[in-house]
């Protein structure tokens, strides 16, 4: 996961440079992901799986709900996480096509971990706020570049609660098969304004998404 802040700008280069010729991206879909990044503070590796669901409305507007699950493997043993974000955000094209648009993002999350063989367990919760580009820079491929900032509250039952703030860099690239069907990778780095937000490292989302309809 080293090379990912090397991918990170290399890809938001790209959205900066892309041309105004495609429709503007779509925000009325349903995705599965698998997650692959970091472990604590860098040290061992995490997988999982994400469900995510995203409807437009009142033409700017968007509502997000995302849930994940998966397992932090690392030198003491494993530990399993699960949890939900729900995203409101507002976007507004910037391109006279309107195939390049802004986004602004408010969310809250709640997660938990639990380490295999105890009893343990450590709750995290906060809100996070988003800023950076959706562009469809051709009818096939689309890019995105946001800057996640996060502020929450880390809480285990074994010892006292403890505050924390996170900033992190997302890009992401997707290639549409047909309208409706596409596939993206999505790489953060330095936390991912959820399950990885409080201690850090790199992590890449490969998704399938459904999108439908135009929004209300």
């Amino acid at each position: 996961m080293k090379r990912i802040g090397i991918a990170a700008l290399s890809a938001a280069s790209l959205l900066a440079a892309g041309a105004a010729t495609a429709a503007a991206p779509q925000w009325n879909y349903g995705q599965i992901g698998y997650i692959q990044g970091d472990g604590f503070e860098d040290s061992g590796e995490s997988d999982g799986f994400t469900i995510d669901a995203s409807v437009g409305f009142l033409n700017n507007w968007h509502f997000q709900l995302g849930y994940q699950d998966g397992t932090i493997n690392d030198s003491f043993g494993d530990t399993d996480f699960d949890g939900y974000k729900a995203t409101l955000g507002f976007h507004q094209a910037i391109s006279s096509t309107g195939n390049t648009e802004l986004v602004v993002n408010a969310n809250y999350f709640d997660l938990t971990y639990d380490e295999d063989g105890t009893s343990a367990d450590i709750d995290t919760d906060g809100y996070g706020l988003g800023f950076g580009l959706r562009s469809m820079i051709s009818d096939k491929v689309e890019l995105e570049g946001m800057i996640n900032w996060t502020k929450g509250t880390v809480d285990p039952d074994f010892a006292s609660s403890e505050d924390y703030t996170n900033t992190s860099l997302q890009v992401g690239g997707r290639y549409h098969w047909i309208p409706s069907l596409s596939t993206g990778i999505t790489l953060y780095v330095n936390g991912n304004n959820d399950a990885v937000s409080f201690f850090g490292g790199d992590t890449a989302v490969f998704d399938v998404r459904y999108s439908f309809g135009t929004g209300f």
